[in-house]
């Protein structure tokens, strides 16, 4: 709910492995208009069970913080990478740990 306040998610450094939702998503970011850097996931490795879902995160200039991840799988769409009205991303050099 108070998500749209975030400008970083400092603090989840230390999180190594996460689940999916019941929607298949893995990493699901939505209607966060200050978030400016995803470097708090920067502990995430390996393989994504679900999908990665960036929506609506206006400020957002690149994926930097997921370069750990290998594998992303899908979400109850059959989508593995959505990302959408995102005007400020620049790269996507933060998913070049991804193989296959």
């Amino acid at each position: 709910q108070n998500a749209a306040q975030l400008a970083s998610l400092d603090g989840l450094e230390n999180i190594t492995t996460i689940g999916k939702n019941d929607a298949g998503n893995s990493i699901w970011l939505w209607e966060m208009p200050a978030l400016q850097s995803l470097s708090g996931l920067r502990g995430l490795a390996g393989a994504l069970p679900g999908a990665l879902t960036i929506q609506n995160v206006a400020q957002l200039a690149s994926l930097d913080g997921l370069e750990n991840i290998t594998t992303i799988g899908k979400n109850g769409a059959g989508k593995s990478i959505w990302l959408e009205q995102m005007p400020s991303l620049q790269s996507l050099s933060g998913l070049r740990g991804l193989a296959g």
